[in-house]
């Protein structure tokens, strides 16, 4: 007995250090939190804000416990003080957030001098307690201020003319705000970078007429917080909102908590968007998930139809292009497989440290999530490397890039047994046994319903052949047949499991 406790240990220890850590960038914009939606959530958020000086009633002296930032802010002038109040007795806050969309009329309704006039109040905090500035936060606008001739429907004249007010003033990060849909928001983001600061998107949803169902939000959501999540000027992002009284169902869709304590689809997804490591490397050979890109320019994800895989690479045109790190272990010809669909036919081609390696041709697939497996061949020198996919001739999607010595579906280096203890499953805890897995390398366990819906998402990185899933992590599963999908950087299998 007393060795299976030591083991069941272990294996709890395992588990939380190698599940998949949460995002220092990911937060959410609401103010209603209550005690079992922050326990429950702190898993996947690192901050958040509810448009005030002080964090949310229900848990205004507990949030300390659960390692997720409260960022006050100054709603607009007349907040100041408040802030200054809640942060001489809070010593965990570390960004203050100035002034809620200040050229909106209907909100802080602040032109840019009288932005500029109350800003030195948030510095002398700031100076006082060690903390940096975020904001004013911006957004295109209908109802707008006006100063001196200008009405300052664009957020970036705003914010030009609000610097030339307060030329001397701390402004750490750049705070936006944006509701448009499909990639919009990354000619957004780019005009933002003009001013050499980090930046916060600290509200965003599609709420346009993009958005016609909870799907089509999912699309959205999937693409764009993938995009915040890698962009290296982005520091920090915070989906708006939590819950709405109108419901999950109703335009625009946005809520990512249902019930206390229990996420929507939307939630889920929005949690299980893979945290960006700049460090990660793939070690050949590898099926390189292409939205797990290291930098990028012009491309954005989507949610896949294919049958592996968790989102695919859209959006493409004529020179687009994704970086991703490399190491070759010996210098060889390898063969290279590319899955990809599309409307017309494409070139695809892959750069090794900036010079051209191999030209892919991709077909007329039928359809943007038709899929199908395209190969070539080319000689990589053994090393540490930058592979560059280059979008040469547009009109495709991407999922995946397989790099290996073997051929893709004729032998391919198989999973080994994977034993599953217990089965029925009866508290929600799996424990698993794997034989040949790749130690160090990151899998995916994806759990299924009798419907084919995803239910439980987890990526870990494996430091040893036995693991433990918690499948009741965000929700008690309702008793039934599923499939456990274990997907690894070279294979994957799917195994049968019964909930009691």
């Amino acid at each position: 007995m007393k060795k299976v406790l030591i083991l069941m240990v272990f294996l709890a220890v395992f588990f939380q250090v190698n599940s998949q850590t949460k995002s220092y960038k990911r937060g959410v914009g609401y103010g209603y939190h209550s005690v079992s939606d922050m326990q429950n959530f702190s898993k996947h958020i690192s901050w958040w804000y509810n448009w005030a000086a002080e964090p949310d009633a229900a848990i205004r002296t507990t949030y300390q416990n659960y390692d997720v930032d409260f960022t006050p802010m100054a709603w607009n002038a007349s907040g100041v003080s408040n802030v200054s109040t809640w942060v001489s007795q809070d010593e965990n806050v570390k960004y203050i957030l100035g002034f809620n969309e200040p050229n909106f009329i209907d909100q802080a309704n602040m032109t840019p001098s009288a932005a500029a006039a109350a800003w030195p109040g948030l510095q002398a905090i700031a100076s006082d307690h060690q903390l940096k500035l975020v904001g004013p936060a911006v957004n295109y606008c209908g109802s707008c201020v006006s100063e001196g001739g200008t009405t300052y429907n664009n957020p970036f004249t705003y914010l030009d003319d609000f610097f030339t007010a307060c030329p001397g003033c701390q402004v750490d990060y750049v705070a936006i705000h944006w509701y448009g849909g499909g990639n919009s928001i990354v000619g957004y983001v780019n005009d933002a970078r003009k001013y050499n600061k980090p930046i916060w998107v600290t509200e965003f949803a599609a709420w346009d007429n993009s958005v016609t169902s909870v799907d089509d939000q999912k699309k959205y959501l999937a693409g764009t917080v993938n995009f915040l999540e890698r962009d290296p000027d982005v520091y920090r992002y915070a989906w708006f909102i939590g819950r709405r009284q109108s419901g999950q169902t109703t335009y625009p869709y946005i809520d990512l908590y249902s019930s206390s304590g229990q996420l929507t689809e939307l939630g889920q997804l929005y949690m299980d968007i893979p945290v960006y490591d700049p460090n990660d490397r793939y070690e050949l050979p590898a099926r390189i998930q292409s939205e797990e890109y290291y930098l990028m320019s012009g491309l954005f994800a989507e949610p896949t139809s294919d049958t592996d895989g968790f989102l695919n690479i859209g959006w493409t045109d004529n020179n687009d292009w994704a970086e991703y790190k490399i190491s070759v272990p010996a210098s060889a010809t390898y063969n290279i497989y590319a899955r990809v669909a599309g409307t017309k036919t494409g070139i695809l081609d892959l750069l090794i440290d900036n010079q051209l390696a191999v030209s892919i041709n991709t077909p007329n697939t039928g359809g943007w999530q038709t899929w199908s497996t395209v190969s070539a061949s080319a000689f990589l020198q053994q090393g540490s490397h930058t592979l560059k996919m280059l979008v040469k001739e547009a009109g495709f999607n991407i999922n995946w890039l397989e790099i290996s010595t073997g051929a893709v579906g004729v032998e391919p280096i198989k999973l080994g047994e994977v034993g599953i203890y217990p089965n029925p499953v009866c508290d929600g805890i799996l424990q698993l046994t794997m034989s040949n897995v790749a130690i160090g390398k990151k899998y995916q366990f994806t759990l299924s319903d009798a419907s084919g819906k995803q239910v439980y998402h987890k990526k870990i990185q494996l430091e040893s052949t036995a693991i433990q899933l918690n499948i009741n992590e965000e929700k008690k599963m309702t008793p039934g047949l599923y499939i456990l999908k274990i997907e690894g950087p070279r294979d994957n299998m799917s195994k049968k499991i019964l909930i009691e």
